[in-house]
């Protein structure tokens, strides 16, 4: 009886070992000490492209890059030569038949005589890659993210996975399964698994859907969910925390199988807010003033439209008088205080709707683009000329500043920013002469 039972057990495990074979996504092949392959199924064939009589009989060298031979023929000897055990987790490049080549994650085996390899896809490798090339070539933030629920779907794609975070502006972000907002972490009360994801700055697993709350788990139950994976991740940009969340059903896999791909959404997704703050704040740096947060000489130029055929434009180059006495008496931190003070006070009376810049020193300029009324300029130059001669307190002292103005105007035909602003600081220093000013 027992002698039958093995038998059976013998066939059984035949039986499954072929179905292991014949419905791997992997490629999985054989091949013998002289290097001749002997098997390889059909997803190996589908994957690289080759039909079976292609493959089958020659040496598995012809199918690896020229670069991955001389370790690939060393690892096979050692494992044909029982000097090493199975190994995997190795990328390879394996040849296609149109040419190209196909980066696998290879493992080795030896079984009867043979040596048996197991190429799985790189998805992992290739979405951060795509990734990386997104951050790199500066495509939009959301695209970027949307990548990332990738890296759980391609593994359990019956299994919804979506991510909420902030957008470049503060808008909510929801990427992945469309799920309603309930069940993403819209509203993370404190009792939810969103919740005590941010509160623990941890990941939290619910395998009962009776420790939801009431609401979630109505909609959980809806859709035939047991269970669901929460983590949250610190944004660096100052919103609050990302949320990632992973739904379970009970015939996919368990919320266990669920934690590597949880895992590396997050460090993916950490290190893509942290590069989206650096590089904001890169861009910011380089195209705005340190001191006074006004747009510096590049950002000026940048921030101007290129073509202005038709667009009226009107400049105003403002230069402060008085001030050099400042940084003289009372030294370089009351006179950056001052700057501050100016910088705000033309912000305050321009407006958002228009821009402000300082171009360097105590040289300011305003640009109103769509108006080319003169009386209207006249009168904002006698406000800006009105708000920058108000008393500044620094340095224990009161300290008063006056500041000379040149306009000028374009009706639109797009005469060059460069060409408006030398006209303007030619009026501006005409009004110097009238006044007898000075810096």
């Amino acid at each position: 009886m027992e002698e039958n039972l093995a038998e059976v057990d013998d066939e059984l495990v035949a039986r499954l070992r072929r179905g292991v074979v014949d419905r791997s996504p992997d490629l999985i092949t054989a091949f013998d000490a002289t290097g001749t392959v002997r098997f390889v199924n059909d997803s190996g064939l589908a994957i690289l492209g080759w039909a079976r009589h292609e493959v089958v009989g020659r040496s598995f060298i012809d199918f690896l890059h020229p670069d991955e031979v001389e370790r690939a023929v060393a690892l096979a000897t050692a494992n044909l030569n029982r000097m090493q055990g199975p190994r995997g987790g190795a990328p390879y490049r394996l040849r296609r038949a149109d040419g190209g080549f196909e980066t696998l994650d290879v493992g080795v085996t030896v079984l009867d005589g043979l040596l048996v390899v197991v190429g799985r896809r790189m998805y992992d490798h290739e979405l951060m890659a795509r990734v990386l090339d997104g951050l790199t070539s500066n495509e939009p933030f959301a695209d970027v993210v949307a990548l990332l629920p990738a890296f759980d779907w391609w593994r359990n794609p019956t299994e919804p996975c979506v991510l909420r975070c902030h957008g470049d502006d503060g808008d909510d972000l929801v990427v992945g399964a469309p799920l309603p907002d309930v069940l993403t972490g819209a509203d993370p009360e404190a009792g939810s698994p969103w919740g005590q994801a941010i509160a623990t700055s941890d990941e939290v697993v619910v395998t009962s859907l009776d420790a939801l709350p009431p609401a979630v788990a109505v909609e959980a139950r809806a859709r035939c969910f047991s269970g669901c994976r929460v983590r949250a991740v610190v944004d660096p940009r100052g919103h609050p925390p990302a949320l990632i969340t992973v739904w379970a059903t009970d015939a996919g896999p368990p919320l266990e199988a669920r934690s590597y791909p949880m895992a590396t959404i997050a460090r993916t997704l950490g290190l893509v807010l942290r590069f989206h703050r650096d590089a904001t704040d890169l861009r910011h740096a380089a195209t705005h003033d340190q001191l006074t947060g006004l747009r510096n000489r590049a950002g000026f130029f940048a921030e101007l439209p290129a073509d202005r055929v038709g667009t009226p434009v009107t400049v105003l180059a403002l230069d402060l008088d008085g001030f050099k006495p400042v940084n003289d008496r009372l030294g370089h931190a009351a006179g950056d205080a001052v700057l501050r003070h100016v910088a705000a006070r033309l912000v305050e009376v321009v407006g958002p709707d228009h821009l402000t810049a300082r171009l360097g020193g105590d040289e300011f300029v305003v640009v109103v683009v769509g108006d080319d009324d003169r009386a209207a300029a006249d009168a904002l130059a006698a406000r800006l000329g009105h708000a920058v001669s108000r008393p500044v307190h620094v340095a224990g002292e009161v300290v008063q500043i006056e500041a000379s103005i040149g306009i000028a105007v374009d009706p639109g035909t797009a005469r060059s920013i460069d060409e408006l602003l030398a006209e303007a600081d030619v009026a501006l220093y005409r009004a110097k002469e009238r006044t007898g000013t000075s810096r």
